[in-house]
Formats: C-alpha cells, sequence, structure tokens
C-alpha cells in the first residue's frame, strides 16, 4: 500500500529531498549551461579550463605544468595536456623558447570573447539568489564534503 500523500518523482518539499539529487542537478544543468555557452565561440570545457590556467600563471605552464593542474568534474590531467594541444594546434597558445604554452594575441581575443560568455552564464546561473543564499549554500555543500572526508567508507 502506498501513502498518497507522498510525494512522488523528487517533488518532496525542498528541505526533504536528497542533497545529492539535488547537487547532482545543479551540477548537470549549471555544466550543460555552461558547456553551451563555450560552444557558441567554439571553446570546450578542457579548453577553457587550460585558457584560464595558462592565461593566470605569469610565464605560462609546459605541457607538464598544466598536465599537474588539479581539473574538476572528472576531466582528468589527459584532457586538459590534450585541449592545451589543440589550443597550440589552433593558433591559441604559442610555445616559447622555454617550452612554457603561452596565450597568443589570438588566445587573448578567444578568451575574452569566452569569458563574456561565462559572466553572462555566471549572471543567469545566480539570477535571483542573494551573495547571503550564495555563500549559505556554498558552505553547506563544503561541510557536507568535509564531514564525508573525514569519515571511512
Amino acid at each position: 500500500m502506498t501513502n498518497a500523500s507522498a510525494p512522488q518523482n523528487g517533488t518532496a518539499a525542498p528541505g526533504r529531498r536528497p542533497i545529492a539529487l539535488v547537487a547532482w542537478g545543479a551540477t548537470e544543468a549549471i555544466l550543460g549551461h555552461s558547456q553551451a555557452a563555450l560552444a557558441r565561440v567554439d571553446v570546450t570545457r578542457p579548453q577553457w579550463w587550460a585558457l584560464n590556467n595558462i592565461a593566470r600563471a605569469e610565464r605560462g605552464l609546459t605541457r607538464e605544468e598544466i598536465g599537474a593542474v588539479a581539473v574538476p568534474y572528472g576531466m582528468g590531467t589527459e584532457v586538459i595536456v590534450h585541449a592545451a594541444d589543440a589550443l597550440a594546434h589552433r593558433g591559441w597558445l604559442g610555445i616559447g623558447a622555454d617550452g612554457r604554452l603561452i596565450l597568443t594575441q589570438q588566445g587573448r581575443e578567444g578568451l575574452a570573447a569566452a569569458k563574456e560568455h561565462m559572466d553572462r552564464v555566471h549572471a543567469q546561473i545566480l539570477g535571483d539568489i542573494t551573495d547571503e543564499d550564495h555563500a549559505t549554500t556554498v558552505a553547506v555543500l563544503q561541510r557536507v564534503i568535509d564531514n564525508l572526508a573525514q569519515r571511512p567508507s
């Protein structure tokens, strides 16, 4: 016998929904929306990640250094190295005499265009979410991560 008043299909009251379900749904929505925005300027998420890390490095990065960067979303370090190789082939990255990958003028322009799209995406993601709500949500999710990191499986 089922309870006729029990919500079905993930429609439980917000305080009763599984945190993993909500976090996973948010992750998929954010990544999908971000990838669609980047695709408009012919950039993939791994290329976006590589461009930003190389641009932030004062003297650029070697292929080994870009491979050592912590990468999110289960991409794997080899994906970032391949993305950097594709960007070099496209002319967005140059390779200096010291073997360091650096942004070319075309790469700087491409990164600027991608950043414009990603700034809009960020605004769309947050919508009417206040800074306080954002900070609380991130803090709670970080506490979940910390709680699970401290416990054996």
